[in-house]
């Protein structure tokens, strides 16, 4: 017979993995383009209305390759 205890430690493994990729990617993520993010976050707050493609294409150009 089947019980759903046998489901928390699948849970607690899959739960673990999401966890470390997470950490992974955050780890390796490029941090020269946080002032390129923080601009773009602060033009789409200011006014979402003007932040059209040709807005993100202009803030695209700075963005580094990692």
């Amino acid at each position: 017979m089947f019980t759903p205890e046998v489901l928390w430690p699948i849970g607690a493994l899959l739960l673990l993995g999401v966890l470390i990729y997470g950490m992974i990617q955050y780890k390796t993520r490029n941090r020269r383009n946080d002032p390129i993010t923080e601009a773009a976050a602060k033009r789409l707050f200011d006014d979402p209305a003007s932040y059209d493609e040709a807005t993100r294409a202009e803030l695209e150009k700075g963005v580094r390759p990692s």
